[in-house]
């Protein structure tokens, strides 16, 4: 009961600075709390300290300023409640699936926090390659941040992410090896790109897009803050961005249940 009290704390205080610098919403905050609560709780050290570094290292990146052109994101910068389950549900749920005796949820939870943290970093870093995003499915120039485009800026932001994930979980493990570093940061690494690459294709083949028939701006949501009508350009209206993360941390926490053992650490 202590060390739930204490996640619940921890957790709660970490939302609430994330609210307070404009990182989440409301109901964000509340339910990185749950997320951050169960995760803390279940998942021990190391994936308290994971969490953390996906947490701050995505929060940091996305106050950056827009670049022209830049397709606008369905909910502005600011996560809600739907935005932090669908990144870190699965992880919450790998921690849970651990603490319950499944040998291998320690893997899906290091696998879906290094796909998140590798389709955030490939997202707000990659708008700013020098060379234009092009289709993962067309090969086409698209405009920067269009769900599925990528670059060769943004696969290595992928790969930074996974990668920061990965050691920030291995640094929290009680018996530091060369051979976990090695596997930890192989699974993080796969993993990650793995569960980017599967977002990139959701995006680009099903994800819904929309234009705005007076501004000509192309977004991810169904409405313009103009006001005026949004015609639908490519995709389906219900797959949405948070659907598409779904894809992507699942895929990374299949990867990483797949490939680490019930002792990532020995």
């Amino acid at each position: 009961m202590c060390r739930l009290a204490f996640a619940v704390l921890a957790a709660a205080t970490i939302a609430t600075a994330g609210w307070r610098r404009g990182a989440l919403s409301v109901d964000g905050a509340w339910a990185a709390t749950i997320v951050g609560a169960t995760t803390l709780s279940f998942g021990g050290r190391p994936a308290a300290s994971t969490l953390v570094a996906f947490f701050v290292s995505g929060s940091l990146l996305s106050r950056r300023q827009a670049v022209p052109g830049e397709v606008a994101p369905a909910k502005g910068r600011r996560r809600d409640a739907v935005q932090v389950l669908a990144n870190g549900g699965v992880a919450a749920l790998g921690a849970a699936a651990a603490a319950l005796g499944v040998k291998r949820g320690r893997g899906a939870l290091l696998g879906a926090l290094a796909a998140a943290a590798a389709d955030t970093w490939a997202s707000e870093i990659g708008v700013r390659s020098a060379s234009p995003p092009r289709s993962v499915l067309t090969g086409r120039v698209v405009e920067p941040g269009s769900s599925g485009g990528t670059s060769g800026l943004g696969w290595l932001a992928a790969a930074g992410g996974s990668l920061l994930v990965g050691a920030t979980y291995a640094l929290g493990l009680e018996e530091r090896g060369r051979i976990a570093w090695v596997r930890i940061l192989s699974v993080a690494l796969v993993g990650g790109l793995l569960g980017s690459l599967a977002d990139s294709l959701v995006g680009a083949a099903f994800q819904a897009s929309y234009r705005c028939t007076t501004c000509g701006v192309s977004t991810e949501a169904r409405q313009h803050d103009c006001g005026m009508e949004l015609v639908l350009v490519r995709g389906w209206p219900r797959v949405t961005n948070d659907v598409v993360n779904v894809v992507c941390t699942s895929v990374g926490g299949l990867i990483g249940a797949l490939a680490l053992g019930p002792k990532p650490e020995a």
